[in-house]
């Protein structure tokens, strides 16, 4: 069976990844909490939609991961 992708391992590319992201100091839970609700709230911002609250933030954090 032909798949529109041939697998390959990509065990480097993403080590690579990581590392960059080390390097930008985005490397553990808060780090990437704060990241996350700021891209949200800028989004927010940018569609006009009033400053989201602590329960909104994590009410569409929630739906992102369904």
């Amino acid at each position: 069976m032909d798949t529109k992708y041939k697998y390959r391992n990509r065990a480097h590319e993403l080590e690579k990844l990581v590392k960059a992201l080390r390097n930008a100091g985005i490397s553990n839970v808060e780090q990437l909490t704060t990241l996350l609700a700021r891209t949200i709230r800028g989004y927010a911002l940018q569609i006009g939609i009033e400053p989201l609250r602590s329960k909104e933030l994590e009410y569409v954090w929630i739906k992102l991961l369904d």
